[in-house]
């Protein structure tokens, strides 16, 4: 008990959150820097440790001292997805730099499009597909235009409209240019990735929902069916911080709304589903080919314990801020648990899938931005 308490402190908060989004950013230029030798490791690591280190340190200093004016900011977001946009364009094939994500939610789009089943189609490098219906919806759009990594260019811009909803100016500044500079963002925009769009998608709608319906999740049961089940067929970690976002509320709701929000997202969330197990030519077949053999990155008792964990700290969960945090530490550790299990099995670490634990860092940025605001407003009202 006295650990879950020094965890609620906000100071311990603020420090997790940043750790956690520091590691992730930190073994992703591990990963990649080994792969190279022109700059030693060694000097990556201590350049990257002192720059976010001066960061965390004088983070006060952005916030008291720096006058962020809408005008500044305004500028800085058009610069920033000037320099997204532009590296959409800068990898023209996923074979050149053995992208295999890339060239996967492609030709799903095709197969789903066309009606056609394709969890039994290889990739370019021997990769089954796991894509749900609810992550190709929101990439189609994208896929049509000719670029699918506008789609995390969207989800970006997205990013800052939650924070605008969320934070005052400096606050803002700094929720966007956290994600705007680390590294594991600007791979999945260099090489057309879509595996952080999903978390911005279900962060950006609890944001909404929340400042929406702060006092009864429930007032839209049929709005908020539909949205859940195009978000929980995205990616199936995406149930984690919705199950810490509304469980709780959803069982002090109202029996009617209660009723209204399964049916609904019972409907749904099969509706969207059929459009790409329908194709299948047998259960038997869809048995060996889905998206829930591929779709998970570890074992699936980890991925259970790791659930029942989320719902009993869903309990306990007393605002948003809680939300943020306990997403952004079971995220964590559910990703590390999987590449411990990875790496015990023999990959190496330049193999092992580093970029997963991206899923983090929304989270981690809006709670450690959540927790900065809230001393800010603190240290005002004294």
């Amino acid at each position: 008990m006295n650990a879950i308490k020094y965890l609620k402190n906000d100071n311990v908060m603020k420090l997790v959150m940043f750790f956690i989004y520091f590691t992730v950013n930190l073994l992703f230029i591990i990963k990649y820097g080994v792969r190279q030798d022109k700059i030693p490791v060694s000097f990556l690591v201590a350049f990257f440790s002192f720059i976010h280190i001066l960061i965390y340190k004088y983070d006060k200093f952005f916030v008291n001292e720096l006058k962020i004016t809408k005008t500044f900011l305004f500028l800085f977001l058009g610069v920033v997805l000037s320099v997204f946009i532009f590296l959409c364009h800068v990898i023209d094939s996923p074979y050149k730099v053995n992208i295999d994500r890339w060239q996967t939610i492609e030709y799903c789009l095709k197969d789903w499009l066309n009606g056609d089943f394709f969890y039994d189609k290889p990739n370019f490098i021997g990769q089954m597909p796991s894509y749900l219906p609810g992550q190709l919806l929101a990439a189609v759009g994208f896929y049509l235009m000719g670029n699918v990594g506008y789609l995390q260019v969207a989800a970006f811009i997205l990013f800052v409209v939650a924070a605008f909803r969320f934070f005052s100016n400096n606050i803002r500044f700094i929720t966007i240019f956290l994600l705007t500079v680390s590294l594991s963002f600007i791979y999945e925009v260099l090489c057309k990735s879509d595996f952080i769009s999903s978390f911005i998608l279900t962060i950006a709608f609890i944001i909404f929902w929340y400042k929406k319906f702060i006092y009864n999740y429930f007032a839209k049961p049929l709005l908020l069916c539909v949205i859940l089940g195009i978000l929980c067929l995205t990616r199936s970690l995406v149930i984690i911080p919705l199950i810490l976002f509304l469980l709780n509320p959803f069982f002090n709701a109202d029996n009617s709304e209660k009723l209204k929000v399964v049916i609904g997202f019972l409907i749904s969330f099969s509706v969207l589903l059929a459009t790409v197990i329908l194709p299948v030519e047998s259960f038997k077949y869809l048995k060996e080919y889905n998206p829930l053999r591929t779709q998970g990155q570890g074992n699936g008792y980890i991925m259970m314990f790791f659930l029942v964990v989320t719902v009993i700290i869903s309990k306990h969960v007393k605002n948003i801020q809680q939300v943020f945090f306990y997403s952004a530490m079971i995220y964590f550790l559910l990703i590390g648990s999987f590449l411990i299990e990875s790496a015990l099995n023999g990959i190496a670490y330049n193999n092992l899938g580093i970029t997963y634990l991206a899923a983090s860092l929304p989270f981690s940025i809006m709670g450690y931005s959540y927790i900065t605001s809230k001393n800010l407003k603190e240290k005002f009202h004294k």
